[in-house]
């Protein structure tokens, strides 16, 4: 599976306004020729338009820069002696000249790395060193070092491909999402998951390179990145590791864990750790009455890999209620906001006065939604605050009562007032009526989950229910266990289509934009061929239906700028010296632009 797609080049924002420098006469010096870590100009710019570039030396404000002609004849890249670098004007297809001078004379700020790649979080992110244009083809790969990864797991093709990497060059990163604090490198609090840029170093024919992934939010659920599948499962020998290692990823992303609760180990091996975390997940999106793991047969086919790529994919996690009680002062008549979370027993007492936690109070995504918007909605309706008794516990097995069948995070237990707790006598009193009421609200909450099922032993709840949405089923449970409460079960919604990542969208930002530009420009030959601009032309201005607003400037906008960057570079040809001491501020209104929020 190729990462293509979304592991892109690109380059730090950091450091042009940080450090304004103005290129020397020398610096612009047609005579200059190429010096260590520096690309200079030719002696003279050739008649026939070849394709020019703003280029710097490494590690200096890009605000120093010269104009850099790329001559017919392939110059030597630094990996070997011998081996040739990518060169652009042989291969970049006719484009508009005004495009084609913005693509080539943007200001180019200094890279990160040499290598630079940009995955998502909950996907495996495949980094393919041997398919970058700026490897030379049959190039060796060694002293891979990963200090820059801590916490996050990487393997190799030799684990997951068969291929040994010294000759691959192949390696996939699984970004760790218990690593979701700023203390341990997460750079977005607002997403799931880690974010953020790990760094590290390898060896290309024995010159040493150095590499980043930046991680961005989300997962990819079709094309390039998606979880693949060949009906995997518990111990069987035709596994392909890698589809394992992808599909571990995904369910640990989604918050799914091994029965006992420990995460998901990323390792290839689809052993009964990752069978039990399996059924779980299968289990939330089965959604039948009293589904539990056994219910499931623990084999990622079709079905299963369709939903770890759907868009709405179940996610596994904790109840929380946004306006809690005061731990110790917890009481039924002080409960407040839409619900409350019964509290645990407290240890010694059995006293349930908040300061234990409820032990059964995890569940899937569409859950906590269908309580949520439930509840409101029954609070409306009569002003009474919803108590949840029990959901799930924090493994999806076992259970801390009687709850056997609570254990996909799919049951709800809603208490109820003391004065129900009976088996009805034909006649529906005052606080059975807030029961029916309650239930219907359920029904009607409009929420990702819905309820397929409700289970009752007061005879007069029944027939209220019944008699208020007839087309829900119920069932009458005469063993009396459902007295004190009204269970619900839960049903998923319909799968919605993984989404693939925006052609063009270099950096994962879900727009294409003039960053992706500028990130082309600046690995044009190292990490992106030629194609690589038909592709972010074609598609400039998409966004994806998350995005948020962005720059994005309009076309016409891009060609204005174009046609001052070309004006810009005119004038440097000019008067190389008087140009370059006004270009720090030219060169950053440009990029400001290009950067402008679009507010067409």
């Amino acid at each position: 599976m190729s990462f293509t797609a979304h592991c892109r080049c690109h380059a730090s924002s950091r450091g042009a306004s940080a450090r304004r420098r103005s290129t020397s006469a020398a610096e612009c010096a047609p005579s200059k020729r190429i010096s260590a870590g520096r690309l200079s100009p030719s002696s003279r710019l050739p008649r026939d338009k070849t394709l020019r570039r703003a280029a710097a030396h490494k590690g200096r404000s890009s605000s120093a820069l010269t104009l850099h002609t790329l001559s017919a004849t392939p110059t030597r890249s630094d990996f070997s002696p011998g081996a040739p670098l990518f060169h652009p004007s042989a291969h970049i297809p006719k484009v508009p000249k005004v495009l084609a001078l913005l693509l080539v004379t943007v200001a180019i700020q200094a890279r990160a790395a040499d290598f630079n790649f940009f995955g998502r979080s909950g996907d495996a992110i495949e980094i393919n060193l041997a398919s970058l244009p700026g490897v030379p083809s049959g190039a060796t790969f060694s002293s891979l070092n990963l200090s820059g990864f801590s916490g996050h797991t990487v393997l190799t093709s030799d684990t997951l491909t068969a291929q040994t990497f010294a000759n691959s060059g192949r390696f996939w990163v699984f970004p760790n999402p218990a690593r979701d604090t700023a203390a341990l490198g997460d750079a977005n609090s607002a997403a799931r998951g880690f974010q953020g840029t790990l760094t590290g170093s390898l060896q290309v024919n024995g010159a040493s390179r150095s590499f980043s992934v930046t991680v961005q939010p989300g997962y990819t659920g079709s094309g390039p990145g998606s979880v693949g599948q060949s009906a995997e499962s518990v111990n069987d020998p035709t596994n392909n590791p890698l589809y394992v290692a992808e599909q571990q990823q995904r369910l640990r992303y989604f918050g799914f864990v091994s029965q006992g609760g420990a995460p998901v180990v990323i390792d290839g091996d689809f052993g009964p750790a990752t069978d039990t975390a399996t059924r779980t997940f299968q289990g939330s999106f089965v959604g039948g009455v009293n589904t539990t793991q056994d219910n499931v047969d623990g084999i990622i086919g079709p079905n299963t890999a369709g939903w770890l790529n759907a868009k709405n994919a179940p996610n596994w996690g904790e109840l929380i209620d946004p306006d809690p009680q005061r731990p110790g002062t917890f009481s039924i008549a002080g409960m407040i906001g839409a619900f409350d979370i019964t509290p645990g027993a407290d240890p010694g007492t059995g006293a349930r006065t908040g300061l234990t936690p409820q032990p059964e109070r995890f569940g899937v995504n569409w859950t906590f939604d269908l309580i949520a918007k439930g509840a409101a909605v029954a609070k409306a309706a009569t002003g009474r605050t919803q108590r949840i008794n029990a959901i799930s516990m924090a493994d999806g097995y076992s259970s801390s009562a009687i709850h056997e069948t609570h254990r996909v995070g799919e049951d709800i237990d809603l208490g109820t007032d003391t004065s129900t707790w009976n088996w009805g006598n034909g006649v529906l009193s005052s606080e059975e009526q807030k029961v029916v009421t309650h239930a219907l609200s359920f029904v009607n909450a409009n929420a990702t989950g819905h309820v397929i099922r409700f289970i009752t032993s007061n005879q007069d709840i029944y027939d209220g229910i019944h008699a208020g949405s007839p087309s829900t089923p119920l069932y009458y449970d005469t063993s009396g266990v459902h007295l004190n409460h009204l269970h619900i079960d839960v049903g998923p919604p319909t799968r919605q289509a993984g989404v693939a990542n925006l052609p063009g969208d270099f950096n994962l930002d879900d727009v294409v934009d003039g960053r992706d530009l500028l990130l082309f420009q600046q690995g044009l030959g190292l990490t992106y061929r030629a194609s690589d601009y038909a592709l972010w032309k074609s598609n400039f201005g998409r966004k994806s239906a998350e995005a948020v607003a962005v720059a994005v400037p309009e076309p016409a906008s891009a060609y204005r700028i174009a046609i001052a960057v070309a004006g810009l570079a005119i004038a440097q040809r000019r008067n190389p010296r008087r140009t370059s001491r006004r270009l720090g501020i030219r060169r950053r209104s440009i990029r400001s632009a290009l950067l402008t929020k679009d507010r067409a």
